[in-house]
């Protein structure tokens, strides 16, 4: 472990020295400090990782990193603790109802913004909401959309698993009574036999979403994400046929609230049934029950009242389920769950045939790649982050590490030669790496513990996105939209643009507007629902609009400002005037650069 005095006396050095000035910090650490082997060569290069691996960079960030490198930063994070939102948002609830008061998901927004703004664990955060847009869940949804609870607990549960194994996740995901909800497992029962024919069916909801989008995708895979080819013509190879769907519906069968009654007989006591349940937050967000035959037999007491389907293709136990084949050596190899197992074994091995498929690794490496570095990331570096999910058993800590260290994400192409390369910036991140370059400050918890934080914006209706909040299951955008035009013409991905219209364009402004212009510290009156920005390192250079730029440029952009945009933006400033008060030209530069296509996009 390096010696304290290293971190404290950049950080002490850091408070004399405006991060703006990056020539400045940059002295700080050329040749002056014992920096470890892989330290950012700059503090532009520091804010630039950051802006990937976090929700935006601050002054002691980019110090600490420099301080640390690379891998001992991620390694920390990794070590990091999830700072929940499930207590929080349960007392802030209950408080507002004990005191006659509205609740809604405006409760479980607040806590999202404060954790993505404020919480230590910086990379857990992104993580988890990274892979909220894979493993989806929506408020959209009239199943879960008075679940406020829950809803925090779901995602607290992917901040919890963001680093552990893939299958562990997947199986905390599966057992979820929000994610059964939203996607109709919960609740969902064995097909209906009436004299011999089959008249009702399980819901086929999960079983398919759980291989299309939280797994394998749609068509075999190599490992640099390139479509298998086979036949004559060559064409791409389907994971999945509609009798797979209909035999992995009958696995997702019997969950219920984890609060079920638990015995080999059948209920006994009031209210406390398949149906019954849910009686508090606690068992709306414990993982399901299962009323599987380790429950209630199907045969003698209690017969009648098993809920999952033990049986296999055939409606008997003669045969087993016929589930996700594995494509191996360019040959098909069915697997089959057996008949007559309990619910947990039928599920359970489910699971295990979904993550031991060969296409989870560069299905699930693409897309953290796409929502941290870049939409168009090379099959070469796909490869590499896949191979690493592979070799080390699908870590999710190991795979997103290998993500932001690899060469790929750390060097970007000149921008001439690399058209292709970086990302649209979400807007919900250009929000909070503003807040934190600008050492925002939140509001004091109101009367009922609450910590206002979105303003009373609709994120979803105003930047096409919000946490937890997506139109469907598919996200606000797929992971392989191109936006027409020059993008789809050069056949080059494009998730973000997906939700950037002329009616988000315009009403993302508005928002950014009641974020800068509509609160900044030192307003008269300042509103109590939203962070209110530090405008002093730009107002103490007022007479210079050159040295405002240059602070902008550092804080929100990494040094990557283009000089015909400061040239732009510095004219702005002083054509504001002498009439035009410092704190006026300091958010006006704020919102004007939130609002460019150089801070829109990352590279």
């Amino acid at each position: 472990m390096r010696a304290c005095f290293t971190a404290t006396a950049i950080l002490l050095a850091l408070a004399f020295a405006p991060f703006a000035n990056a020539t400045v910090h940059d002295q700080l650490f050329q040749g002056r400090f014992d920096l470890p082997a892989d330290a950012p060569v700059s503090t532009n290069a520091a804010a630039r990782f950051l802006t990937q691996a976090t929700f935006g960079p601050t002054q002691a960030d980019v110090a600490y990193l420099m301080a640390q490198g690379y891998s001992e930063w991620i390694d920390e994070q990794l070590a990091k603790p999830a700072t929940l939102g499930f207590p929080v948002v349960e007392d802030v609830v209950n408080a507002r109802t004990n005191g006659g008061q509205k609740v809604g998901q405006t409760q479980r927004l607040n806590r999202w913004f404060w954790q993505a703004t404020y919480a230590p664990d910086q990379l857990r955060e992104r993580m988890a909401f990274a892979l909220s847009q894979i493993f989806v869940v929506s408020d959209a949804s009239s199943a879960i959309n008075q679940d406020i609870v829950p809803m925090t607990a779901y995602q607290d549960l992917l901040a919890a698993d963001a680093f552990g194994s893939y299958r562990n996740l997947l199986g905390d995901v599966t057992f979820s009574p929000t994610m059964g909800k939203y996607l109709n497992a919960f609740r969902n029962v064995k097909p209906t036999i009436v004299n011999g024919v089959q008249t009702t069916s399980p819901d086929e909801n999960y079983a398919r979403e759980v291989m299309q989008l939280f797994s394998i995708g749609l068509v075999e895979l190599n490992l640099d994400h390139s479509p298998v080819l086979q036949g004559s013509p060559p064409a791409p190879v389907p994971t999945y046929t509609q009798p797979t769907i209909t035999s992995t519906a009958k696995v997702f069968t019997g969950f219920t609230y984890a609060d079920a009654p638990q015995g080999s007989g059948p209920p006994n006591y009031s209210g406390a049934s398949f149906y019954g349940g849910g009686l508090n937050f606690t068992s709306e967000s414990s993982p399901m029950a299962c009323w599987g035959s380790e429950l209630y037999p199907e045969s003698g007491t209690g017969s009648g009242n098993m809920k999952h389907d033990v049986y296999g293709d055939d409606g008997t136990t003669a045969t087993g389920k016929t589930v996700l084949s594995w494509f191996v050596g360019g040959v098909m190899q069915p697997n089959q769950i057996p008949a007559n197992q309990t619910c947990g074994k039928d599920v359970g091995d489910e699971l295990d045939i979904i993550a031991g498929h060969a296409n989870v690794a560069p299905f699930i490496s693409r897309q953290l790649i796409e929502r941290f570095v870049s939409s168009n990331p090379s099959p070469a570096y796909i490869q590499r982050v896949a191979t690493v999910f592979v070799n080390n058993g699908g870590d999710l800590g190991d795979t997103i590490k290998a993500t932001l260290i690899d060469p790929e994400a750390e060097n970007p192409p000149p921008l001439a030669a690399g058209d292709s390369y970086g990302k649209l910036r979400e807007p919900l991140l250009r929000l909070t790496a503003m807040w934190r370059a600008f050492n925002a400050v939140a509001p004091a918890p109101d009367a009922y513990g609450e910590i206002g934080m979105t303003g009373n914006t609709n994120f979803e209706g105003s930047y096409g996105q919000g946490p937890l909040e997506s139109p469907t299951v598919f996200n606000f955008y797929t992971p392989d939209y191109q936006q027409p035009g020059t993008l789809a013409d050069n056949n080059l991905y494009s998730p973000e643009f997906q939700i950037t219209n002329a009616a988000t364009m315009y009403s993302t402004a508005n928002s950014y507007y009641g974020f800068t212009k509509g609160a900044y510290q030192g307003m008269t009156s300042p509103p109590g629902n939203r962070p209110l920005i530090d405008l002093s390192t730009l107002t103490a250079n007022v007479s210079s609009p050159a040295a405002m730029v240059a602070t902008i440029n550092a804080d929100m952009m990494y040094g990557s400002m283009s000089s015909t945009m400061q040239s732009t933006l510095t004219n702005m400033i002083g054509f504001l005037g002498s009439g035009t008060s410092a704190q006026e030209k300091a958010w006006s530069a704020i919102y004007v650069t939130l609002l460019s296509p150089e801070y829109a996009i990352q590279r």
